[in-house]
């Protein structure tokens, strides 16, 4: 039997795969974590790189693309032989995620202008998105196919499904989806600990940074479920990474959580106006 609920369903319709693959996959993310920050980042092992490139292919850039090879092509793909599309990556709709990321970073300059004109801010053309747009540039292609990337074909398109697989028959479908966001954006979280080492947080900083995490990878598996489109999250959250506002001193990140929120509002919304407007669809 397969059970489609709405819209979810999209997301959902991949196999369910063995626990061990499942714990084989976060103990590969620790080592290739620790490797990443707590060797190649502390000892520049990119720096070469980036010097040459000017900044273009940046050590961010860099440790994603491994990443994407070890953990995505050769565990995932090759090794588990789960289908890319199981993964959240379909060609079909990486036209409409490229235009939603661009539609999503014009909304965020305009609500910094917005906070900018309300906090009676002076707006100050950004020059060094002129004068350095390799270092801008750089860092945002990091992300888009990098970090950012890697980042939610694991925790979003992998481990996020994969625990709502496990999770099917218990309780409503409403509550096994924020039981499966609770336990895999925790373990998102933890998966950061060696960059937070590496960046130096300590005490209740780290605490703090360690609830914001878990708050932030559930809002980008929410964002997952309601748009069925990796690439917009991945676009969002490389934006959220990288502040590209035309302004100096703009509220950037305020700008990219706010505009964030009303994207997952409004889709909310909508998603219960579908809901009460068509019953869902069950195939025996």
């Amino acid at each position: 039997m397969q059970l489609k609920t709405g819209e979810n369903a999209g997301i959902f319709t991949g196999k369910r795969i063995s626990a061990r693959f499942i714990v084989g996959l976060i103990i590969l993310e620790i080592i290739f974590a620790m490797t990443v920050n707590l060797l190649f980042f502390e000892k520049g092992t990119f720096d070469d790189i980036n010097r040459l490139t000017h900044g273009w292919i940046n050590a961010t850039l860099c440790a994603g693309l491994l990443g994407l090879m070890v953990i995505v092509i050769i565990y995932l793909w090759a090794m588990v032989r789960i289908p890319l599309r199981d993964l959240g990556l379909r060609r079909e709709k990486l036209l409409a995620g490229c235009l939603w990321t661009f539609v999503f970073w014009l909304a965020v300059n305009v609500m910094s202008t917005c906070i900018n004109l309300i906090a009676g801010t002076a707006l100050t053309w950004n020059q060094d998105l002129a004068d350095f747009p390799n270092l801008f540039l750089g860092a945002l292609l990091g992300q888009l196919f990098g970090n950012a990337l890697l980042e939610e074909i694991i925790f979003r398109g992998f481990l996020f499904v994969q625990i709502h697989h496990w999770l099917s028959g218990t309780g409503k479908p409403s509550s096994r989806i924020v039981k499966a966001m609770l336990i895999s954006q925790t373990v998102f979280a933890l998966m950061h600990i060696p960059n937070r080492i590496y960046g130096g947080l300590h005490g209740m900083e780290f605490v703090y940074d360690f609830i914001q995490l878990v708050i932030l990878g559930m809002l980008f598996a929410l964002l997952y479920v309601l748009t069925r489109n990796l690439f917009i999250v991945v676009g969002v959250h490389s934006l959220l990474n990288v502040n590209l506002v035309i302004w100096t001193g703009s509220y950037a990140t305020t700008a990219s959580l706010t505009c964030m929120g009303f994207a997952v509002g409004i889709l909310l919304l909508l998603r219960r106006k579908k809901v009460h407007s068509r019953k869902s669809v069950i195939h025996y």
